[in-house]
C-alpha cells in the first residue's frame, strides 16, 4: 500500500504621472507570486486580471469603469495598470486574476469570491486563482507594487514509495479526492470565509500529475493536487 502524506501551501519601475494638483495616474505593478522551478502554483494559468475600485469604506466606485464597474486586461505574471485618482484621498483596489473560464463568479459590489462548483477532474491548474485588496492613500510619485496571493489551500497528496510499488507490481495511473469543510464564499476585504458556505469537495479521477511536477517535499512524488477554500487559519 502507499503512504501518502498531505501538504497545504498558501501561491520596469515607472513613476507616477501627475495630471493636476487634484488628480493623478496611479500605477500598479502587478505580479503573481513566482516560482524557482517548474511546479503547480507557478501562477501562469491565471491569465485574466479583473479589477475594482472602492473608497476608503469600501464603497465600489462604480462610475470609474462605465457600464460594467471594474477593469479587466491580460497578466502572464506580471502587468501594469494605471488608475486616475484623486490626491490625497484613501481608497482600496481588488485585484482579482484567474483562467477563463474558471469556476469562480466575484462579486465586485461587496468584494467577494463566490467558488460555483468543486466538481471538475482532480490535479486541474486551471482552478488556480491570485487576489489582493490594496490599499492606497494618493500622496506620492512612487508606483504602487502589487503582489497578488491566492486565496485558496493548495492541497499536494504525494507518496514516498511510488518506486517500491511500482517495483511491487503496483501502479498508481489516476487519483480523485475527496475534502470536508471546504467553503464557497469568501470576503476578499478581511480574508474571511462565509460559514453558511461549508461543504464538501469531490474531485473525480484523473490521471496522477506528470513526472516534471515537482513535489513540495523532498523524495516524494505527486499523487493528487487540488485547490479549496479554507478558512485564512488553516492554510
Amino acid at each position: 500500500m502507499l503512504a501518502a502524506t498531505m501538504l497545504f501551501a498558501t501561491s520596469c519601475q515607472q513613476d507616477e504621472v501627475f495630471v493636476d494638483d487634484n488628480e493623478a495616474v496611479v500605477q500598479f505593478q502587478i505580479t503573481t507570486p513566482e516560482m524557482a522551478t517548474r511546479a503547480y502554483s507557478d501562477g501562469m494559468t491565471a491569465t485574466n486580471l479583473q479589477y475594482a475600485v472602492y473608497d476608503k469604506d469600501g464603497k465600489q466606485i462604480t462610475e470609474m469603469f462605465p457600464g460594467v464597474g471594474h477593469g479587466e486586461k491580460e497578466i502572464k505574471g506580471s502587468t501594469t495598470v494605471e488608475l486616475k485618482l484623486a490626491q490625497g484621498n484613501t481608497y482600496h483596489v481588488l485585484f482579482w486574476a484567474a483562467a477563463d473560464g474558471a469556476p469562480y463568479n466575484v462579486d465586485f459590489v461587496n468584494h467577494k469570491l463566490n467558488v460555483l462548483n468543486y466538481t471538475s477532474a482532480s490535479n486541474d491548474e486551471s482552478r488556480d486563482a491570485f487576489y489582493k485588496w490594496h490599499e492606497v492613500t494618493v500622496n506620492s510619485n512612487e508606483p504602487q507594487r502589487v503582489e497578488l496571493r491566492r486565496p485558496f489551500a493548495q492541497l499536494n497528496i504525494g507518496t514516498g514509495d511510488m518506486d517500491d510499488a511500482t517495483a511491487a507490481g503496483v501502479t498508481v495511473a489516476t487519483t480523485s479526492v475527496t475534502v470536508s469543510n471546504v467553503y464557497t464564499a469568501m470576503d476578499f476585504a478581511n480574508g474571511s470565509v462565509d460559514e453558511a458556505t461549508k461543504t464538501t469537495a469531490t474531485f473525480s479521477l484523473a490521471p496522477v500529475p506528470a513526472a516534471d511536477e515537482k513535489f513540495p517535499v523532498e523524495n516524494y512524488k505527486y499523487l493528487a493536487m487540488n485547490y479549496v477554500l479554507v478558512p485564512a487559519d488553516k492554510i
